[in-house]
């Protein structure tokens, strides 16, 4: 096929994780190459619609329609046929690559899937749980939206090993692009002067947690060690879905619901630590990321698939290990903690930065 001039990106309704990624699209993506969004009103009136004015796009053409379970399919499809779009590919969620498949039907467009989160081995982590059941059901139609496509992407490296024979596809088809950081947003900053910047006392220990605090995010453990270092201040950003953990109250946290990303920068470098554990598979994961190029190590699981580095504090999923990792680094003289905020940001610059990955990425988007 010829390289890709016109591509088109489909994403049900909006989330702030998408705008990033489009962000990095049109930062690395040729001048030559259009880039288009087609979204819907779907999550119009619920809690996202406020976000939905964030679409600072400077290359995007974007356009939104009414959402129809059916007709969104055939209105796609004229969309595409209409502005001679020669790939497309999904946002959010896999499922959502359905209305691309249904757009190529008969046509020479390109399909190209991007799998978000360790799908194949979703299922083992919570097995005979509601979701467990849920992810391991959904791999039926990662299947066959799999065999009507002509790449995939996989962001966790578990799911990229395993895809070729689980699917019963060629190897080539599967590309690994993990999630980037932009290193030059997420910069470290003066530790006193983020601090004073978000009113945290320069001799309070900080541990920070970014993100939903969901079962999958570590919920569970974050709740334990939180209980279990009551001298320690533990700063909560993000939304708390209390149907999965119980919301909690100690004496020793700060719950905020959001923080524009664009200053997220100062809480991670007022930070001396950042819980970036997920249970959800062996991805770095964005918060993970972003705090390592802020400067700030963080606490993970054993089971990320990324280089060791005196950054990353990887524990089994237990308390008193994790408890004697944070131990551990709290006894550390101001020189070694230093030593380790430089570790961090390397780190991040070398192995997750949208530097390190551009190729792989234009390589699975346009060639």
């Amino acid at each position: 096929m010829a390289r890709t001039k016109r591509i088109c990106f489909f994403s049900v309704g909006f989330a702030f994780n998408r705008l990033i990624r489009m962000r990095f699209y049109e930062k690395i993506f040729p001048k030559d190459v259009e880039i288009f969004l087609y979204t819907t009103d779907k999550y119009d009136g619920t809690s996202e619609e406020k976000y939905s004015s964030k679409w600072d796009l400077n290359r995007t053409k974007i356009f939104k329609t009414k959402y129809h379970p059916l007709k969104t399919l055939f209105n796609f499809r004229k969309f595409c046929k209409k502005n001679y779009i020669d790939a497309v590919s999904n946002l959010g969620h896999p499922f959502g690559g359905i209305p691309l498949i249904f757009e190529s039907i008969g046509k020479k467009t390109k399909v190209l899937l991007y799998y978000l989160g360790d799908a194949i081995d979703y299922p083992k982590i919570d097995t005979f749980s509601k979701k467990g059941l849920i992810s391991f059901f959904s791999l039926i139609p990662y299947w066959f939206l799999t065999k009507f496509s002509d790449k995939i992407a996989t962001v966790a490296y578990n799911t990229h090993k395993k895809s070729p024979l689980f699917f019963l596809s060629r190897t080539n088809k599967f590309h690994y692009i993990h999630a980037t950081v932009n290193t030059d947003l997420f910069i470290s900053i003066n530790k006193k002067l983020a601090r004073k910047k978000i009113g945290i006392l320069n001799e309070e220990k900080v541990i920070l947690f970014v993100g939903k605090i969901t079962r999958r995010k570590g919920g569970k453990l974050l709740r334990q060690v939180i209980e279990s270092n009551p001298d320690i201040k533990f700063i909560l950003i993000g939304k708390w879905l209390e149907k999965e953990i119980p919301r909690f109250n100690f004496k020793n946290i700060t719950v905020i619901d959001k923080v524009l990303n664009e200053k997220l920068n100062y809480s991670y470098s007022a930070a001396d630590l950042s819980f970036a554990y997920h249970l959800q598979g062996c991805q770095m994961g964005i918060v993970g990321a972003e705090s390592l190029s802020c400067g700030t190590p963080i606490l993970h699981t054993k089971r990320v698939a990324f280089p060791d580095s005196s950054a990353i504090l990887r524990f089994n999923d237990d308390i008193n290990e994790i408890n004697r990792k944070i131990k551990e680094f709290f006894a550390l003289s101001e020189k070694e903690r230093e030593a380790l905020k430089k570790e961090a940001r390397k780190y991040a610059i070398k192995y997750l930065s949208d530097d390190t990955w551009k190729e792989k990425y234009l390589n699975f988007f346009l060639e």
